[in-house]
């Protein structure tokens, strides 16, 4: 009896396991599924490009089918039509579109697709917009640039408190300005250098002065009383400046002399915030020194900016995220470019391997040698689409790597420009960030 019930029991221990490694395997199926679902789809991009009229296949290494149909706007809203010629296909339907096959566009340029995808044709994924453009070609640049903005208005970098005349900690900032805001105008008159703005304070004498605040988006206008401070001078507890100056390098000049640099917004140094710029100029530069990137501690270059008048190469007109951009107003400097008018490459024909950057670190534009080591289709931070390590062995002798002052410099890959660099990562200085070529171009 007591053997019969001890194999019942084992029996019951069995069953019990089975069922459970069967809940793990299934539990572990079920995580790996979604897991695999939410990388696949964060790596497949919301919008591709692609040439009109020209054969191609979009792979993005994601298994990935559905209908594709034209988009139209009717009464100020997008609707869905079919697709009136692409490739073989009938008009008047939508196609079936499989990205690891080759398709043909047809039409007019900027035409604007829909494709509604499942991933391997069975699990409903995510709807993507392909839109035609033209090939495009831009003169890829490297050159190191000096950078300087005036920012639009005083800058609040941060706030605090002083000891007045009675040895009394005051803080008369507090509850009126914040880390960030835009000083517009004092009194109702526009204010824009950090100067005027002392001097207006030194001259208040402790009465109220009316501060027109630009903040998110808003104006807004507040009142604040200078206080004397133990010095015998006015303060009102705001760190502020109005201008920013750095080094960066230029990406490319488009033949009209339209140009892009940095990959990257300019940002305050303090806040970390993007700069509102009322105007801006890129400066001709030398190289006075390089610190080398080591593990933990990125390098930079050191550059003296020429702010003579003769030295002054082009106009900032905008600051975005993608970088800044503007025209060249000395032509002298796109014929100083070592490069033709190259082709850009549309994110999809960007493969893992060997490519190039375009950079002046040595005082004149050479090509190092790089490894593209991810892709990232759909990155939410643009500017980390690509990760990249440095393979020549005589830029990891001058700088280890990629140092600050080197944002923007071009990639290259198969005689295409695919992308800017943006970052170094501090841990590992042989690594860094690039943008795609088509985001700073969008």
């Amino acid at each position: 009896m007591g053997e019969i019930d001890n194999s019942f029991l084992k029996y019951r221990r069995m069953k019990l396991y089975r069922r459970v490694l069967l809940f793990v395997l299934g539990f572990g199926l079920t995580v790996g599924t979604a897991t695999f679902y939410i990388y696949e789809w964060n790596r497949m991009p919301d919008v591709i490009y692609v040439e009109a009229d020209t054969r191609q296949v979009i792979d993005l290494g994601i298994p990935a089918k559905g209908e594709l149909y034209r988009e139209s706007i009717e009464a100020g809203m997008y609707t869905e039509t079919a697709v009136e010629s692409i490739s073989k296909n009938e008009p008047g339907k939508s196609i079936d579109i499989d990205f690891s096959k080759e398709i043909i566009l047809e039409g007019a340029k900027e035409d604007i697709y829909c494709a509604k995808l499942k991933l391997f044709g069975i699990l409903p994924y995510k709807t993507v917009y392909i839109e035609t453009v033209d090939t495009y070609k831009v003169i890829p640049s490297g050159q190191t640039i000096g950078i300087y903005v005036k920012m639009d208005g005083i800058y609040v970098i941060d706030v605090g408190d002083f000891k007045d005349m009675n040895g009394d900690v005051v803080m008369p900032c507090d509850n009126v300005l914040q880390v960030g805001d835009y000083i517009t105008k004092v009194n109702g008159e526009e204010i824009t250098r950090k100067k005027d703005f002392m001097e207006l304070i030194q001259n208040s004498e402790g009465n109220t002065l009316t501060l027109t605040i630009a903040r998110e988006d808003e104006e807004v206008v507040v009142d604040i009383t200078p206080q004397l401070a133990l010095d015998g001078t006015y303060k009102i507890g705001a760190w502020i400046r109005d201008s920013l100056q750095g080094v960066g390098t230029m990406t490319y000049i488009e033949e009209d002399g339209e140009y892009s640099a940095l990959g990257h917004a300019v940002r305050d140094v303090d806040t970390n915030e993007l700069v509102q710029i009322s105007s801006g100029a890129l400066y001709e530069t030398s190289i006075v020194s390089i610190t080398r990137g080591e593990e933990g501690e990125a390098g930079a270059i050191t550059g003296l900016i020429q702010y003579e008048k003769d030295k002054k190469v082009a106009e900032i007109d905008d600051n975005t995220l993608s970088g800044i951009h503007g025209t060249i107003i000395k032509e002298e400097w796109i014929e100083g470019t070592i490069c033709e008018p190259m082709e850009i490459a549309l994110k999809q024909e960007i493969e893992l391997g060997e490519a190039y950057i375009l950079s002046s670190v040595s005082g004149a534009c050479e090509m190092y040698t790089i490894e593209i080591i991810d892709i990232n289709y759909n990155h939410s931070e643009k500017k980390r689409a690509l990760t990249i390590q440095v393979t020549d062995e005589r830029l990891l002798d001058k700088t280890g790597g990629i140092v600050q002052g080197m944002s923007g410099s071009p990639i290259i890959q198969d005689e295409k420009i695919v992308g800017a660099v943006t970052h170094v990562l501090v841990n590992d200085p042989t690594k860094g960030y690039g943008i795609f070529i088509e985001e700073m171009l969008e």
